[in-house]
């Protein structure tokens, strides 16, 4: 996947074209990322994933700013991995882009730059200054224009009561309630966050301490069985006690945790967590469990 930092350079003859935050690239977006791929090659054309840095609504409602569910770096190995995507276009949002009018947008980057025959997004997509693009807009703009216009239906989640959808949003509602197990379905893989080692004990090398970007979306405050490495390694997982707390006077949030064996980390590192799910009332058992796993 070749990722393209926004640029008024490029031109690519034709594409089919899927555009959304992504964040978290879970099981509803694989399925738009499934039905992507498979018009291009319907088409003999490459496709293209149209995303967005930071996300909309740090801009329009600052205020009400998710917790991310992905770094923008995750991000982009999270929808390389699909195997889906040839192109991904990261475009930055900020207040010009929040007032520009759909139909804009769509002429002058998807259709000119992209060369879009087809948009593939979810059913209750919406781009543009207030939302004005949604499905049904797009689709009569695109009679006009010459692409076409796929909306895929959101399926429920496998298992989930009163036929929830996939959403970022509700993903990071299963995480912040501490449903790891819930969260794990709707991704499709446990949970994973990077953190800043603040303290390690030099003696084991097993019980750490680090503290959690706030940007990012955390479990709530608990004991969860998961796994921990150094980011910057290809090292494999090392099977652990995460145990999350926050800091009462501040919006810091800090992992506790008690390795399987040693971590090959020091002070300053930054240290990838997997959150698998809640630990049982005996830790010990539990993070047992996940080492025989």
């Amino acid at each position: 996947m070749k990722v393209i930092m926004e640029s008024s350079d490029f031109r690519l003859p034709a594409t089919v074209v899927s555009i959304g935050m992504f964040d978290g690239v879970h099981r509803g977006h694989t399925k738009v990322l499934r039905q992507l791929r498979s018009r291009g090659l319907q088409l003999g054309v490459s496709t293209a994933v149209v995303t967005f840095d930071p996300h909309p609504r740090a801009v329009v409602r600052p205020d009400a700013r998710p917790m991310l569910l992905s770094s923008l770096d995750d991000r982009m190995q999270l929808l390389a991995a699909t195997g889906a995507v040839d192109h991904c276009l990261v475009l930055r949002f900020d207040q010009s882009r929040s007032e520009q009018p759909a139909d804009e947008f769509v002429l002058t980057m998807l259709v000119h730059q992209l060369g879009m025959r087809e948009l593939i997004v979810g059913e209750n997509f919406a781009c543009g200054r207030g939302r004005q693009g949604t499905v049904s807009y797009l689709a009569t703009l695109g009679q006009q224009l010459g692409f076409a216009v796929a909306p895929v239906r959101l399926d429920a989640v496998p298992g989930s009561q009163d036929s929830v959808h996939s959403s970022s949003t509700e993903a990071r509602r299963l995480i912040q309630l501490g449903d790891l197990a819930g969260a794990s379905a709707m991704l499709q893989r446990p949970h994973e966050m990077t953190g800043t080692i603040t303290r390690a004990v030099p003696a084991s090398r097993r019980v750490i301490e680090a503290e959690l970007p706030t940007a990012m979306c955390a479990p709530a405050a608990a004991d969860y069985v998961g796994a921990v490495k150094r980011s910057d390694t290809g090292s494999p997982w090392i099977p652990a006690l995460l145990r999350v707390r926050g800091d009462r006077l501040s919006s810091r949030r800090m992992v506790h945790l008690v390795a399987d064996d040693e971590v090959e980390a020091d002070l300053g590192d930054l240290l990838r967590m997997r959150f698998v799910d809640r630990a049982r009332h005996d830790p010990a058992a539990s993070l047992h469990e996940i080492s025989a796993a």
